[in-house]
């Protein structure tokens, strides 16, 4: 008998699902939070050949609740956008990427138009961006502009982290409406919208009783289901009593009775409305004041050095400037790659996608009026880190960036380049 009911109780014991649970409870215990937005995921191929961003910058870095953060930059659509990928010429809408409801939009603005609604964008111009955001909970945030284009999602944006202090509970935001009214738009509405959640919610869990009536006694659901696939879905109406046609009529016209009250009540409170925006705006390019009659780049070759995560590429210049030009960037994926000769920057923390001495340059100054051959290498463990040596994989291992070049005097001139790039792996 003993032998008999520990067989049972072993039987009894799910444990493979206790196995499960367990390891399901560690994992939320070690497991870390998670900050970041996935971009390396992306391929690295998408992230090249999708937007150019640049001069991003996020000011100021630290406020408190109820200040004002100001997102700033430029960006270029690239013209060797994929071609399998729904394009940003269509349609798509300026956003932000932070962790949650951290901050509202104040405003926002590409090249002096409101983004309030969504619009589309030439591939290979130039715009110019401004989102204003309004701090809301404290914390340390990361903060991207992010473009969503649709029919392909989200291609985020360079980011900086922004500090939040304060007391939420200080958190204000109140708008003053077309009549004049001033509401604040955290608890406008709320119990109103609460109470007719709640109101559907029961009326829907009403009619799903309704259909689940004796269960156990007389199954309705299932047996139904089996019975169409037998007879087919032509006959599926025979199974339908009377007083279910009558119970579904008499649902329909409390529903509509309902929405038609509730339409003529808010008509009577609410007399001025006027429908979301989700219009299409048009947006002018702005002129690229370093035009393709002044730098002009050719890729001749371009290779990537798998062993020692090396990028080379040979580039052709016309300088039709009146200065000698060098090359001080590469840009792309979000990353910045800087030949340390020309420019002196480095990253603010240790997320700040910024290889500071990374590209050398084989070939001397680009002489005004002079075409020249010059060698660029960019080295760095970002290549690595990031999933960009990923592109060698690529069907077509096709990479596009942002190359920025100076004069002496510190003038900037910008070009995207592109090409296919061969892997190397010796």
């Amino acid at each position: 008998m003993k032998q008999t009911q520990s067989g049972a109780t072993k039987a009894l014991i799910p444990w493979p699902q206790l196995l499960r649970c367990s390891l399901a409870f560690i994992t939320l215990i070690l497991a870390s939070e998670t900050l970041a937005h996935g971009e390396k995921a992306q391929q690295a191929g998408l992230r090249m050949r999708t937007i150019n961003w640049f001069d991003t910058e996020i000011s100021p870095r630290s406020v408190a609740v109820n200040e004002e953060v100001v997102i700033s930059g430029k960006f270029i659509p690239s013209k060797h956008w994929p071609r399998h990928m729904a394009s940003i010429e269509e349609m798509a809408f300026l956003n932000v990427g932070v962790p949650g409801p951290k901050f509202i939009r104040v405003s926002s603005h590409v090249n002096g138009t409101p983004m309030i609604r969504s619009t589309s964008f030439e591939l290979g111009k130039l715009y110019e961006y401004e989102i204003v955001l309004k701090a809301r909970t404290p914390g340390r945030y990361h903060v991207h502009p992010v473009m969503s284009v649709k029919g392909a999602g989200p291609i985020i944006g360079p980011a900086f982290w922004v500090d939040i202090t304060g007391d939420q509970a200080d958190f204000v935001n109140t708008v003053t409406t077309l009549s004049g009214d001033t509401i604040d738009l955290e608890t406008y509405g709320l119990s109103t919208s609460i109470a007719l959640h709640v109101f559907w919610t029961l009326i829907a869990m009403a009619w799903i009783a309704f259909w689940l009536r004796n269960m156990r006694s007389k199954p309705v659901i299932m047996p139904r289901f089996i019975a169409v696939q037998k007879l087919g879905k032509n006959r599926a109406d025979e199974m339908i009593t009377s007083r279910e046609s009558l119970v579904g009529m008499f649902t329909v016209g409390i529903i509509v009775t309902l929405i038609g009250i509730s339409w003529a009540v808010t008509e009577q409170y609410v007399p001025q409305t006027i429908p979301l925006q989700t219009g299409w705006v048009p947006v002018e390019p702005m002129e690229n004041p370093t035009t393709d009659d002044l730098v002009k780049v050719k890729v001749s070759n371009a290779t990537y050095r798998i062993p020692g995560r090396s990028f080379e590429v040979q580039l052709t210049i016309t300088n039709n400037t009146d200065a000698p030009l060098r090359i001080g960037e590469f840009a792309t994926a979000n990353i910045r790659f800087i030949n340390a000769e020309v420019l002196d920057i480095k990253p603010e923390d240790p997320d700040h996608l910024i290889a500071s001495s990374s590209v050398e340059i084989i070939g001397k100054p680009i002489q005004p009026g002079e075409t020249s051959v010059v060698q660029m290498i960019v080295e760095d463990a970002l290549w690595e880190t990031q999933r960009l040596t990923s592109l060698v994989y690529d069907p077509d291992s096709f990479f596009a960036g942002m190359l920025f070049l100076y004069d002496d005097t510190g003038k900037r001139y910008y070009r995207e380049i592109a090409g296919i790039m061969i892997p190397s792996f010796i």
